[in-house]
């Protein structure tokens, strides 16, 4: 008989699943703590379960875990973790340490189905979704390497979140768990290029998850050219979906803008982005683009973003200039992972 995984179970799957082998349901309480708060690989390191219930415990289910392929150090003290799935492709974690909190960047697909153009991981094809327990397995293999205790995730990473929403609420709530990582909602961000379809579902179920929208143009004709989901998915919809997620979870939404030279960083596009987000609670991160093998986009001029910053800082609430982090270790998602598809390739050829 097949084993069951435990991986991405929630707690009460967890004492249910313990329950049909007879055992008690406070058991599975112990065994999700020790999958997702001690990191457990097996039921060997299970303490207060007797050694016949771990025998029979292993003989029933198993706790699935991501093969890590590479992990690289950044000098500005970031990792990149590059993982291998079970049916074979690839995906990234970004761990970003910082003064006040250490955030991890997860994936939430193999591969990405909304091709941006400026895209490292949209070259790369799309796979298939991410199932919870690999979703949060990235940040149970983050929080052994990192020296600090994980405060904040961001589901901005390879995928897009919104078209696989129902793993990525899933492994949100067990992230939130008390008997597990017991990560608070407001330090969980998710993800998206605008999917509305994902956003009407996403604003209901929210909570107080954060939200990022990956705008990067307020011009309807420009997005579309970057951003072909844009053709589906109208900047009003979007945006009317985005003033309900600040009405519903009393919460300010992010804008998440990348800076393209000679694209989307001129007055008039700062303009446009002020004019299609009056009256909505946000913030806006400006993110400078950096050059991507292969890809036709250049890193704006820094007076250019300089210039976009100041018209944008009297008018908005919040605005701030990110600044790149891992650039050494090929820290733009799916630059790893199509590193590594490369030299399949190659190797193939030869």
């Amino acid at each position: 008989m097949e084993r069951v995984d435990l991986k991405g179970m929630g707690r009460t799957e967890v004492e249910a699943f313990v329950q049909s082998l007879g055992l008690d349901r406070f058991r599975g309480k112990q065994i999700f703590r020790w999958i997702y708060q001690e990191w457990a690989r097996d039921f060997s390191p299970m303490s207060d379960i007797s050694k016949g219930l771990r025998q029979k415990l292993s003989e029933a289910a198993m706790i699935s875990e991501l093969e890590r392929v590479q992990m690289l150090e950044s000098v500005d003290g970031s990792t990149k973790f590059l993982f291998r799935l079970a049916d074979g492709p690839h995906i990234e974690s970004v761990l970003i340490p910082e003064a006040d909190r250490v955030t991890l960047c997860v994936s939430s697909q193999a591969g990405c189905p909304a091709k941006c153009a400026f895209c490292a991981t949209g070259n790369l094809g799309y796979k298939r979704n991410l199932k919870a327990g690999e979703i949060v397995d990235q940040f149970i293999h983050a929080q052994r390497v990192s020296r600090r205790r994980i405060s904040n995730v961001v589901f901005m990473g390879m995928g897009e979140p919104m078209l696989n929403l129902d793993n990525v609420l899933k492994a949100c709530r067990i992230l939130n768990d008390d008997y597990g990582p017991a990560l608070s909602q407001k330090k969980i961000t998710i993800s998206t290029v605008g999917i509305v379809r994902g956003m009407k579902k996403f604003v209901v179920a929210a909570n107080k998850l954060g939200l990022a929208l990956s705008l990067h143009s307020a011009d309807e004709s420009t997005r579309q050219g970057i951003m072909p989901v844009a053709k589906k998915n109208p900047l009003s919809e979007i945006m009317a979906q985005a003033k309900r997620y600040t009405e519903l979870t009393r919460r300010r939404i992010s804008f998440e803008y990348l800076l393209l030279g000679g694209i989307n960083d001129s007055i008039t596009d700062a303009k446009k982005l002020v004019k299609i987000i009056h009256g909505i609670p946000c913030k806006i991160n400006l993110m400078r683009y950096n050059p991507v093998d292969g890809l036709p986009f250049e890193r704006p001029r820094e007076k250019d973003v300089l210039r976009f910053q100041g018209y944008l800082n009297p008018r908005v609430y919040a605005v701030t200039v990110r600044e790149s982090r891992g650039v050494d270790i090929k820290g733009a998602c799916g630059q790893l992972a199509g590193q590594m598809i490369d030299q399949q390739n190659h190797t193939i050829k030869t």
